[in-house]
């Protein structure tokens, strides 16, 4: 793999760090192709004894606004949130510790770009949401195992049935965040982190965290097949079509259960 000739993608490997940079500003809306180039990454950094942590960041306004199905590798697909997650179960079966450094937002599938990081670190302007309610939709990208996995069963349900918006401050109140710093402050706090990750024994993090994962990956297969059949359910309502009109018509939807 070349890693000097990503699409989307900026990469450098230094002093034992992968950065990975997401590099469609401003939103860094993906797509499978994205996705799949990330884990492409992912899995040559677990093939390099060089590379002990990764670092995982956007540039632009946002961390991650979601998935973008209006570009043509998209439209290409004859089922493209099929093709999306099993790409992103490759994100959970790699080997190496994921810090994410969350400017702006993380919502939707950003949130659950974000949560495939063992860590994240986040600033007062950080936003977290799962706002597939809000469309009346289903949540998708494994954020059904991911998000309960990290903040709690009861805080997860919180966010997926209310789509609720949550700042940096409650991200690390609930654990959602791992660092909260300033904006200024994201990078040198993921370089220190990953710094201390870096001075550790190599395989003994790479074993510890294979068992604090174990069968995560395959739980994630198995759950973004149902996500996607609820997805693909709820798409054809007319609910979820007034969700994504009341949407890009900054209104209040009203849905009538149909």
């Amino acid at each position: 793999m070349n890693l000097e000739k990503l699409n989307d993608l900026v990469f450098e490997l230094k002093d034992h760090t992968a950065y990975i940079k997401i590099n469609r500003p401003p939103n860094n809306f993906f797509d499978a192709e994205l996705i799949g180039e990330i884990a492409d990454v992912l899995e040559e950094m677990d093939k390099n004894d060089e590379c002990r942590s990764i670092i995982l960041y956007s540039e632009g306004k946002h961390f991650c606004a979601g998935a973008d199905f209006t570009r043509s590798s998209m439209k290409e697909e004859s089922d493209p949130y099929e093709k999306l997650y099993q790409q992103a179960v490759r994100l959970f079966r790699t080997k190496k510790p994921i810090i994410g450094v969350i400017q702006g937002a993380a919502v939707g599938g950003g949130l659950g770009v974000s949560l495939a990081c063992d860590f994240r670190v986040a600033c007062h302007e950080s936003r977290f949401s799962a706002n597939f309610a809000k469309l009346a939709f289903h949540q998708g990208f494994g954020t059904t195992i991911t998000l309960p996995r990290v903040v709690g069963h009861q805080k997860a349900a919180l966010m997926l049935l209310t789509g609720r918006r949550i700042t940096g401050d409650e991200a690390l109140d609930i654990g959602l965040a791992d660092y909260l710093v300033s904006k200024e402050e994201l990078m040198s706090s993921a370089e220190n982190l990953a710094h201390e990750i870096n001075s550790a024994g190599p395989l003994g993090v790479q074993a510890i965290r294979s068992t604090i994962k174990e069968g995560l990956a395959d739980e994630i297969e198995k759950i973004t097949q149902w996500e996607l059949s609820e997805q693909n359910r709820l798409r054809e309502t007319d609910d979820f079509k007034e969700g994504i009109k009341a949407s890009l018509d900054r209104r209040e939807p009203i849905f009538k259960s149909k």
